[in-house]
């Protein structure tokens, strides 16, 4: 599985998108580790700037849902 994660300056400041982006990948890289990733599968996220404030657990859980159903 291939991942890329983008943000754009609507989310904020260089900082806040960092953040951000670091956020959604490592949440993408737990809930890999949890089920196994269509081989093959390029994943495209686009970040928006409630995913600062969201919990990262959910976010985790958002993320594995999202990566069940594109294995289907």
């Amino acid at each position: 599985m291939r991942l890329a994660v983008v943000a754009s300056t609507r989310v904020g400041t260089a900082v806040v998108r960092n953040r951000a982006r670091r956020r959604v990948r490592e949440a993408f890289r737990i809930a890999t580790s949890y089920r196994r990733a269509a081989v093959g599968l390029d994943v495209l996220v686009n970040v928006r700037p409630a995913a600062l404030t969201r919990e990262f657990l959910a976010l985790r859980d958002d993320a594995a849902a999202l990566l069940a159903e594109a294995a289907t």
